[in-house]
């Protein structure tokens, strides 16, 4: 699944169901308009977070560094060159712990 979809809908599911529960409150009463409080703090994080999921879709956005709009494809291209990456590292490691393996033994046998 693409990042930026997944941030979007997350972003955008969030955002609604915050404002869904403001509104709720306020019908029920628990919160009141005419007051000004920390649940005027619900529906500002609410319409904030649906702001951003649509500066998150979009290409050249602020989230474009993020959130990366990538295909199938291209993500798993990322994630076999992530892989082949550690791979590498890894075999860099044990060569460095054989050689110095082995250094230490011959060390040990002169002695």
């Amino acid at each position: 699944m693409n990042p930026a979809a997944s941030a979007q809908r997350l972003m955008f599911g969030s955002g609604l169901g915050l404002l869904l529960a403001t509104g709720f409150a306020y019908i029920s009463g628990v919160a009141k308009i005419d007051s000004i409080g920390l649940e005027l703090l619900f529906p500002l994080i609410g319409i904030s977070l649906v702001g951003c999921s649509i500066l998150v879709i979009q290409e050249n956005g602020v989230f474009s560094n993020v959130f990366p709009n990538q295909d199938n494809s291209s993500l798993s291209a990322q994630v076999q060159n992530e892989l082949s990456f550690t791979k590498k590292e890894e075999e860099l490691g044990d060569a460095w712990a054989k050689l110095e393996h082995s250094m230490l033994s011959r060390e040990l046998e002169e002695e």
